[in-house]
């Protein structure tokens, strides 16, 4: 019984996320597509998706998190995402300037976990070796930033190079099936993969997020679309509804129904999402960090951690002008 209430309440959600699609039509001749990478971010817009209807005005389309950027860098700009959910990084230095995109705000503020057989805290793991996802790009540059707000050093290293005693010692994987594999004391990967580690006996001892800025976590992934879009307030505030409707759904929705909804809007039909419905737990998704919150409320907190990320790799990101956060006029 409890099941069918949950299912029955995950219906009437996805009811309202389908209403405001409608109301998102209007009289637009051109069908409003938004992109969106797989994994994490797409989360936050599933309940969007499984509202989709034919005659909504709006295409979701779901794209390698490799390619989200060649989305709104098109020469053309008619074929850019009107809307487009991308990390802060890549946004911030390709759409800074606010001419073309404004940010509506973020989606996601951080998955990444630390994954260990034995208990480590982060000065544990001096003259360690740690196994770190995507070390040139968010999670590597987070991991960084946090070990250097908490004044420990460190060093990539690569194979045959010697490690360092005195530095945490950082080895580039590229995604969690090099936990186990892969020789190091600790990974740093993100959820929901960092759960489904408990199979190989590991467990997560460490909260990236709860590290860097505590239960606010960070800005990860935000939304973007055209400034011809947010020029109308009522379209943001009918869009952002929407979003907001959406995360929601992710409350109630089970695995099979999210995976479904992500997995009937990958562009490239011949690839499959890399979500996994049974790793989908209510906890899992939790630890995802999907919740929306408006550009104008996360600026600043944004530009912090953008700064935290040039202090690692001053090509790591830029600081938007101010144009680029949308203001409800």
């Amino acid at each position: 019984m409890k099941r069918l209430k949950k299912r029955a309440f995950a219906l009437v959600v996805a009811a309202l996320v389908t209403g405001t699609l409608i109301g998102c039509k209007k009289e637009r001749e051109k069908e409003l597509t938004v992109y969106m990478p797989d994994g994490a971010p797409a989360l936050a817009l599933a309940g969007m998706m499984a509202g989709d209807t034919k005659d909504d005005g709006i295409a979701y389309r779901v794209v390698s998190p490799s390619v989200i950027a060649t989305k709104v860098t098109n020469i053309d700009t008619e074929k850019n995402a009107d809307v487009c959910v991308m990390p802060i990084t890549a946004a911030s230095k390709l759409l800074g300037s606010g001419e073309n995109y404004q940010m509506l705000g973020a989606v996601t503020h951080g998955n990444l976990y630390m994954v260990a057989k034995t208990a480590e805290t982060l000065s544990s793991l001096v003259g360690k070796t740690v196994g770190v996802l995507q070390i040139n790009e968010v999670p590597g540059l987070t991991f960084k930033a946090v070990l250097n707000k908490y004044g420990l050093s460190w060093q990539e290293v690569s194979e045959g190079q010697e490690k360092a005693a005195d530095k945490v010692n950082l080895v580039a994987i590229t995604g969690a099936d090099a936990v186990g594999v892969v020789q190091a004391d600790c990974f740093v990967i993100a959820e929901p993969a960092a759960s489904a580690q408990r199979q190989k006996g590991y467990a997560i001892v460490g909260d990236i997020q709860a590290l860097y800025g505590g239960e606010d976590g960070y800005t990860q992934a935000v939304a973007v679309a055209k400034t011809s879009l947010t020029a109308d307030g009522a379209w943001v505030t009918e869009f952002t509804e929407k979003l907001k409707n959406s995360i929601e759904w992710l409350k109630t929705a089970d695995g099979a129904q999210i995976v479904s909804a992500v997995g009937a809007h990958m562009e490239d039909g011949g690839m499959a999402t890399s979500l996994k419905a049974p790793l989908l737990s209510a906890e899992v998704v939790a630890r995802c960090g999907v919740r929306f919150t408006e550009a104008v409320s996360c600026k600043a907190a944004t530009e912090e951690f953008l700064r935290a990320l040039l202090a690692v790799n001053e090509k790591a990101a830029a600081i938007p002008q101010s144009a680029f956060y949308y203001t409800a006029e």
